[in-house]
C-alpha cells in the first residue's frame, strides 16, 4: 500500500502535510499538478519552501501540451458541426482544466494500482459535505482519506498553522480566499477584484487573455475590461480614485 499527499500547494494541503509528518504518518509521495504560468508566482516559491522545510521531493505533473495550448489552439467539432479553435475559458458546465488536470493525476496513479495506495486529500473541518462527494471513487484500489477532518482543522487554523511555520504565500492569503489560478474566471468578483487592485501585471495578461477567446469571461457576458470599468468606478465612488 502507497501513502500518497495530494498537494494543492494551498493552505490546507500545507498544513495537512505538515502534521502528517510531524505525527510521523506514512507518506510515499506527494504529488502537486503545476498549471504552469497560470498559478501565482508566489506559488512556485511556496513549493520550493515546502521542499527545503521538510526535506522532501514533491513530485511535480505538468500537462505537456499546457493550458495555452487547450484554451487557444485545439481544435474541435461541436455536435451541430461548428468548429472552434481553443476550448476557450471554462464555465461551470466545461470545466476543461480540471479535466485535463485529473487525467494526468489519474494516469500516474494508475502505477499503483497492484499495490493499492490510500490518497491523502487536504480538505479541512469547514469541507465535510465536500469530502462525502469527493469520497466516491470508482476505483477500488485507491483509498480516500481526509486528515484535517479526522483532526478537526478548521481552514482558519490551517492557515494559521502554516503561518506559524514561517509559509506566508507571498502574502496571498490577505487578497484571496484560494490561491489557484489566478486567471480562473469561475473565482468570486471580490476576488476579481483584489487581482485587479493588486496585481497589475496578471490583470494586465488577463485582459490580453480575454481578447484571444472566443467566449465570454464571464458567464454574464462580462469581459475582462467591463470587470475593470465596475471596478474603477467602485473605487472612485468609495473615494479611493479620482476620474482620470
Amino acid at each position: 500500500m502507497k501513502h500518497i499527499v495530494s498537494f494543492s500547494g494551498g493552505k490546507d494541503s500545507t498544513a495537512m502535510l505538515l502534521m502528517m509528518l510531524e505525527r510521523g504518518w506514512a507518506v510515499d509521495d506527494i504529488v502537486y499538478f503545476d498549471c504552469g504560468d497560470w498559478e501565482f508566482p508566489q506559488m512556485a516559491e511556496h513549493i520550493e519552501q515546502v521542499e527545503r522545510y521538510t526535506g522532501r521531493e514533491i513530485t511535480r505533473l505538468y500537462d505537456t501540451r499546457g493550458f495555452e495550448y487547450w484554451m487557444y489552439q485545439h481544435k474541435r467539432i461541436t455536435k451541430n458541426g461548428q468548429k472552434l479553435i481553443g476550448k476557450a475559458w471554462p464555465t461551470t458546465s466545461n470545466r476543461w482544466c480540471t479535466g485535463q488536470k485529473r487525467d494526468v493525476l489519474e494516469k500516474y496513479y494508475t502505477q499503483f494500482r497492484d499495490e493499492g495506495m490510500t490518497l491523502y486529500i487536504g480538505f479541512a473541518a469547514d469541507e465535510s459535505a465536500r469530502a462525502k462527494r469527493d469520497a466516491q471513487t470508482r476505483r477500488p484500489w485507491v483509498k480516500r482519506r481526509f486528515p484535517l477532518i479526522e483532526w478537526e482543522i478548521t481552514e482558519r487554523e490551517a492557515l494559521e498553522y502554516c503561518y506559524s511555520k514561517g509559509f506566508t504565500w507571498g502574502g496571498l492569503y490577505n487578497h484571496f480566499k484560494r490561491v489557484s489560478c489566478w486567471c480562473c474566471p469561475l473565482q468570486s468578483l471580490r476576488e476579481l477584484k483584489q487581482l485587479y487592485l493588486h496585481f497589475p501585471g496578471l490583470w494586465t495578461r488577463l485582459k490580453d487573455m480575454d481578447k484571444r477567446a472566443w467566449n465570454t469571461f464571464r458567464a454574464d457576458g462580462k469581459s475582462v475590461e467591463d470587470l475593470e470599468e465596475r471596478f474603477y468606478f467602485e473605487e472612485v465612488q468609495q473615494g479611493k480614485l479620482k476620474i482620470i
